[in-house]
């Protein structure tokens, strides 16, 4: 049985948490860890100290319960720790755990800048320990699945693809840590990551990034549109969380294969829809449930077999990071950045 600690119990964290307690078996929360632990608790249930999550509410009794975070490293009891804390306080959560013997699962991005990213990567292979970062694109099902037809051939190569998110203003994260800048890297870093994630997962390193952005307070970009360069195809993505709160969130991608056009949009049912040259358009049957499901199964088993499987790892999140920081540089001066 693989044993987790979680720390953080924002929204990611209270995802992470419902995944492993309801939905993962051969895994077990031991331990978690937040400054506000005692506000945490649902009033008018039975059980005392319970927690609201996306699945429902859950019992706490048997979990450890941490305000101090260095404490519950040192107490141990768990083979991993499961960071869900705002980027700006990812590097030192993540070295610490590290540096105290245990595995770690980073939500994204990895963070804030190159070079804590250089920091991390240089821990991580100093101490062997396990790593991975929240891509979950990789693990989507809508996305692998796309992937997969493209990685076999069955329609010929990609000539052109752009990938878009867009959400409302995420208004509702702790003490605003996401608006803020230099905390959060904005939209660029905190949600466009994503995208450009998978256009490096599908794709490769392209030449270079040329981008532009809808700017906000202290230069910070709350939209950016990127076009990636690349000899044999057109690639751009766009992203960002200045949309109407009566919108929501949305994310989309579009491909133009040499025998295909595949679309696929999370507002429509079914999500991903294939146009052949050749036979009638059909739906993609997809897996259930989500990325963040799949990428922590991969991980707890990682675990378990005592190596990676290999779709994420410490230096494609750094890639991520390096790529994103490229195009917020591209958008800030208007030029043509070349990686």
């Amino acid at each position: 049985m693989v044993k987790v600690a979680i720390v953080g119990l924002g929204f990611m964290g209270k995802m992470h948490l419902g995944i492993y307690l309801n939905k993962l078996q051969d895994v077990k929360v031991t331990a978690i860890c937040d400054e506000n632990i005692n506000s945490l608790n649902i009033k008018n249930l039975a059980s005392k100290g319970n927690i609201k999550i996306s699945e429902g509410v859950v019992d706490l009794s048997g979990i450890e319960k941490y305000k101090n975070y260095e404490l519950m490293l040192k107490n141990g009891g768990f083979d991993f720790v499961d960071i869900c804390l705002p980027t700006f306080l990812h590097k030192n959560a993540i070295i610490k755990a590290l540096e105290a013997n245990y595995h770690v699962f980073c939500e994204k991005p990895l963070a804030l800048t190159l070079e804590e990213g250089n920091k991390i990567m240089e821990k991580v292979k100093e101490t062997g320990k396990l790593f991975a970062v929240g891509q979950c694109l990789r693990y989507w099902p809508a996305y692998s699945a796309i992937k997969k037809l493209i990685d076999k051939g069955k329609y010929g190569k990609v000539s052109y693809a752009e990938f878009a998110r867009f959400s409302a203003t995420p208004e509702w994260a702790w003490k605003s840590w996401l608006l803020d800048n230099n905390k959060s890297g904005n939209a660029a870093l905190d949600l466009h990551i994503h995208d450009v994630d998978m256009v490096l997962y599908l794709f490769g390193r392209p030449k270079s990034v040329r981008s532009a952005g809808v700017f906000w307070q202290n230069e910070s970009i709350a939209h950016i549109t990127t076009i990636y360069r690349y000899n044999d195809k057109l690639v751009s993505s766009t992203g960002g969380w200045i949309c109407t709160k009566s919108y929501g969130f949305n994310m989309r991608a579009f491909y133009i294969l040499k025998e295909a056009t595949i679309e696929l949009d999370f507002s429509k049912s079914p999500i991903v829809n294939i146009f052949p040259n050749k036979g009638k358009p059909y739906a993609l049957t997809l897996a259930e449930d989500d990325g963040y499901y799949y990428e922590l199964k991969d991980f707890v088993k990682s675990i378990a077999k005592g190596r990676l499987s290999g779709i994420v790892n410490v230096e494609t999140a750094f890639e991520s990071l390096e790529v994103c920081l490229s195009e917020i540089d591209s958008a800030k001066t208007k030029k043509e950045i070349f990686l």
